[in-house]
């Protein structure tokens, strides 16, 4: 299997999809009766910490290549 980088996006928002399952798994047994507003802002919620996630691990990279970026 060829190596890849960490991705600490694709981490949290597989958490976050483990979490919505786990919802839906207890609302199917029947152990928990969540609201739709609860389960789609968790969704929603987590869909945005993936984002931070993602935008700050690409900031973090780019400063620790050592170059500037594009310079005008």
């Amino acid at each position: 299997m060829k190596r890849h980088g960490f991705e600490p996006a694709s981490l949290v928002m597989g958490l976050v999809l483990l979490g919505v399952a786990a919802v839906f798994l207890l609302d199917a047994t029947g152990d928990w009766d969540p609201s739709r507003r609860l389960t789609v802002s968790l969704a929603a919620g987590g869909l945005a910490f993936a984002a931070v996630a993602s935008v700050v691990t690409r900031l973090v990279r780019r400063g620790h290549r050592g170059d500037g970026g594009p310079t005008a």
